[in-house]
């Protein structure tokens, strides 16, 4: 692995762990037994870094939501498309720990963090009307944005609630698949065989934080 790729591997790790804000360029230096200058000579200084991260998962979270227009036609998809989401943003969990406060300090990464949010919210558009296409859930569209607007709402802030409901024996999985099925459950109100999948539902959720 050359040493850019680790130093971007070390940053995120500790930045997920103990906040960006907690963490200097000397300290990435430090952790990876290497010299100030060479992290500089890869990037100048801790901002580069998180613009480097940010590139990296904006990449990956566009390619995720390219295949909700038509790709999602089941529960069971969404389910497994929640979860790839709700992974990725896992993956670079520090965005989303301090959010406010980060793009605060970077008003460039708060614009593309918006377009990004935006794009979203339309894929989660695209992900309902393939549902009510394949009779998933009937939907009324008065509501339809509302249930878009929750959804992304679950998923943009569910890491600092899990900080407030913190539960110290939970493992980081169990966080995880509840979190997934709480996002699921916004539609669980719109869908034809309510009882059923809902019971399926909770049956699944038991199984994987189980496991």
């Amino acid at each position: 692995m050359d040493t850019k790729t680790r130093i971007l591997n070390q940053s995120l790790a500790l930045f997920n762990v103990e906040g960006e804000d907690q963490q200097a360029a000397i300290d990435i230096a430090n952790a990876l037994e290497i010299s100030p200058g060479n992290l500089y000579y890869h990037f100048k200084g801790k901002d580069a870094i998180i613009h480097a991260l940010f590139d990296a998962f904006e990449e990956e979270m566009r390619i995720i939501l390219a295949g909700a227009k038509g790709g999602v036609s089941s529960l069971e998809d969404y389910w497994v498309y929640i979860h790839i989401l709700l992974e990725e943003i896992w993956d670079f969990r520090f965005f989303y720990k301090n959010l406010g406060a980060l793009l605060a300090r970077y008003p460039d990464l708060a614009r593309r963090f918006r377009r990004l949010t935006a794009d979203l919210r339309t894929a989660i558009g695209h992900v309902f009307a393939g549902l009510s296409e394949n009779d998933v859930i009937e939907l009324d569209p008065k509501l339809a944005d509302a249930a878009v607007e929750q959804t992304i709402r679950t998923l943009t802030f569910w890491l600092p609630m899990s900080a407030v409901d913190a539960v110290d024996e939970e493992t980081d999985n169990a966080v995880l698949e509840r979190t997934v099925f709480q996002t699921v459950a916004v539609i669980a109100p719109y869908l034809r065989d309510r009882d059923t999948m809902v019971g399926e539902m909770l049956d699944r959720l038991d199984a994987l934080i189980d496991a």
